[in-house]
């Protein structure tokens, strides 16, 4: 009957405000009419997510041509809520909001803010890489920081001086004496943490006549999510530079020698790649917390500081249903109250459950 839509998250999930009537055969049966106006009002919620239109012709007695339609929802509602029903006395009207569409749970979450702490990185150099690079790893580490911090979705926090110890970092502060006494890292709910290995290797290569030096470069950052640490997995990025040529005569090695500002630039290119690599994960990764029952909602321990505000969607797998949509009703620097789309959904049945909100726009 009547349909509108808003748009959740691009091309996955919207939500949509549908109106469906039917007939009221008699007073005995207006549950019937009830269900059936509820039944037509999801269906109109469903066709405004998208239909499949199939079709075929017959042909009749008199050899007419008779084309025949059949419409179908393409995508499906994940939760709905009845946000009025009226009836007179030949017709029942159900209005209802539906969330209409699909649930990607791979694909990128797209972040809008991403908040990281990066920790001590660590150096590895063998005997064969040249003398003048040793000091270069450092030198490649400040710039993976300075790569991250130029990012302008991702707000950095500079814990180079502190080695990443989980273990330590999840003591009870309580009976932690150096915690009480010093100021230690934290990384909260919703926010990432990583530490990265730089490892140079030197490596001879004999051709004909030749010695060429080359220096294999591996950048690898173990990358952490949320106040417990959770492994996100590592990221790595290779590389091969040449940093020297040999020859039997020294002016001609001289000449073939790679300038060594070239080879840093080479360095300082890798670190780049490595930095958007880093920065893709962590802006990709899905925004989800456990929630808790209290004061009359749902609460979760992170909020506008990752990107969040009022009517961001969240899903979580429902235990009646496959899923059960949330809406953040408030949403504070550092937590965010949620209600369940459907307002007869008991809170306590969703206490405790993982949430995870849906693409940012």
């Amino acid at each position: 009957m009547l349909c509108s839509s808003v748009n959740a998250a691009e091309d996955q999930v919207r939500m949509i405000t549908a109106t469906g009537r039917a007939v009221i055969s008699n007073t005995d049966a207006l549950n019937e009419s009830k269900n059936a106006a509820l039944e037509d009002a999801l269906y109109l919620a469903a066709l405004s997510g998208g239909a499949k239109i199939d079709g075929f012709s017959s042909v009749q007695a008199d050899t007419s041509l008779d084309d025949h339609f059949i419409v179908r929802p393409s995508s499906e509602i994940l939760d709905y809520n009845i946000i009025d029903e009226t009836h007179d006395d030949l017709h029942y009207q159900v209005t209802v909001q539906a969330a209409v569409g699909t649930v990607d749970r791979i694909g990128c979450q797209n972040r809008l803010v991403g908040n990281v702490t990066m920790f001590a990185p660590a150096y590895s150099l063998s005997r064969k890489v040249p003398g003048w690079l040793s000091t270069t790893p450092h030198l490649m580490a400040q710039e993976l920081y300075n790569q991250m911090a130029a990012q302008p979705k991702l707000v950095l926090t500079n814990q180079a001086s502190t080695k990443l110890d989980i273990t330590n970092l999840l003591k009870d502060s309580r009976y932690n004496y150096s915690a009480l006494t010093s100021s230690r890292p934290k990384v909260t709910d919703g926010d990432f943490a990583f530490t990265t290995e730089i490892e140079l290797v030197g490596k001879n290569v004999k051709k004909d006549f030749n010695q060429q030096k080359f220096v294999d470069v591996k950048i690898t950052t173990r990358t952490y999510a949320g106040s417990h640490f959770d492994s996100l997995g590592e990221i790595s990025n290779s590389v091969q530079i040449k940093v020297a040529d040999k020859t039997i005569n020294q002016t001609l090695s001289t000449l073939l020698a790679p300038k060594r500002a070239a080879v840093r630039d080479a360095l300082f290119q890798a670190v780049e790649t490595h930095a958007e690599d880093l920065t893709k994960v962590m802006l990709c990764q899905p925004l989800s917390g456990i929630m808790t029952e209290r004061d009359g909602g749902l609460h979760v321990n992170f909020g506008a500081r990752q990107g969040l505000s009022k009517n961001h969607l969240a899903i979580v797998s429902g235990k009646m249903t496959p899923w059960s949509i949330l809406r953040v009703t408030e949403a504070n620097d550092n937590s965010a109250t949620l209600m369940p789309l459907n307002r007869r959904r008991n809170l306590s049945e969703l206490n405790g459950e993982q949430v995870t909100f849906l693409e940012f726009n």
